[in-house]
């Protein structure tokens, strides 16, 4: 929307979100990757992020994105910044004078208490003890750098409605600047055909039901739920028809077909599947259960084992009847199966109410208005 009022738009980011961006067409800067380590199951790995990041090279890692990101700001001279959680991007906005809206939907980050995948020695059980003492500190200090923020625009429903409730504990002192705002979901769901004709268009029988498990995050996470999934859904019944996205941003978007399974590497049209779709099955990061909930579809919510915030999100959007949790270790073929045939049959009646109150929001629109008045005050109109 941005681009559409004569607005220049640039995307500082990294990994497979340079690739998306490029795939897509988009004016990139690249910076440097910071992430955590996971196991080859998908689980995140704490010790090696702390043994890969200790302090030192964590510092190190971090001052390198800052001046990279100030080298990026330096080089583009915008008028504001459209910032995620990264906190380089503030401080370099900040360091450079140039207004900055936040977007995020955890202001409270948490780390696990202990792995809940295995048994663990005394030795790291003190070292778990130790982590989150120090992550005590840690995320308050983050929570102050997001707070240097002009504005911080949260891409949720309001209370009582709010997904990201358990990760937005914020301190009352930041409240002005804290607003609202719904879904971000470019994509209004009444402008496109209906269920049935994109069904049609997409080659597949109006008269089944479809699911659509949408794959996405890191490439690790995703690599292994997509192996998951592969192996459960090739054995669905004929009478349920199945498309399986990978999620990889470089990869084909050509439909191999298995059977009643679909598979794509990448599908670029997400949201006419959405629409079409009668159950998603889905990891459970925020955007992916906004989008979901805004073409109101019931879920079948995987998330990424060891993760607070997804395990939230999940727990969250259960509570509001709008999904079901499968952990990772429990997908089978079966236990899919029973869920999506239950969530098919008996529709959760939650979700075209959650649906009109996520389109009502028109976080697209709020959000622009936003950013367009911060780039007013440092002298673009």
């Amino acid at each position: 929307m941005l681009t559409s009022k004569g607005v220049e738009v640039t995307f500082s980011t990294y990994l497979d979100g340079l690739d998306y961006a490029k795939k897509r067409g988009l004016k990139t800067l690249p910076t440097v990757p910071i992430g955590f380590k996971v196991k080859e199951d998908g689980t995140v790995d704490f010790k090696m992020t702390a043994a890969a990041s200790g302090f030192s090279l964590g510092v190190r890692t971090f001052l390198k994105q800052l001046t990279a990101e100030i080298r990026n700001i330096k080089r583009f001279r915008p008028h504001a910044i459209l910032a995620d959680s990264r906190a380089s991007s503030l401080l370099a906005a900040r360091l450079l004078g140039v207004p900055v809206a936040l977007m995020l939907n955890q202001f409270r980050i948490e780390i696990i208490k202990k792995p809940s995948t295995e048994q663990i020695t005394p030795i790291e059980r003190l070292f778990f003890l130790i982590a989150n003492l120090f992550w005590t500190l840690f995320r308050n200090v983050i929570g102050g750098v997001w707070a240097w923020s002009n504005l911080i625009l949260i891409p949720d429903l309001p209370p009582p409605y709010t997904i990201s409730a358990s990760n937005l504990t914020i301190p009352k002192r930041y409240h002005e600047k804290v607003k609202l705002i719904g879904p971000i979901v470019p994509v209004e769901p009444s402008h496109l055909p209906s269920q049935d004709a994109l069904k049609a268009s997409l080659s597949f029988d109006s008269r089944k039901p479809l699911v659509y498990a949408a794959v996405s995050g890191p490439k690790t996470e995703r690599t292994v739920l997509s192996i998951l999934l592969l192996r459960s859904l090739s054995q669905f019944p004929s009478d349920c028809q199945v498309v399986l996205s990978r999620g990889d941003p470089t990869g084909s978007s050509a439909p191999v077909h298995n059977s009643s399974l679909t598979i794509y590497g990448w599908i670029d049209d997400q949201y006419g599947l959405l629409k079409a779709a009668d159950v998603v099955i889905c990891r459970a990061g925020h955007g992916m259960i906004t989008k979901t909930m805004t073409f109101g579809k019931p879920m079948i919510l995987i998330p990424i084992p060891d993760h607070p915030e997804q395990y939230g999100n999940a727990k969250r959007a259960c509570k509001l009847g709008l999904a079901e949790i499968i952990p990772q270790k429990e997908v089978t073929t079966e236990r899919l199966l029973n869920v999506t045939r239950r969530l098919l049959n008996s529709p959760p009646a939650t979700t075209e109410r959650f649906r009109k109150m996520a389109i009502e929001t028109d976080a697209v629109g709020t959000a622009t208005r936003y950013v367009m008045d911060l780039a007013a005050r440092s002298g673009f109109s």
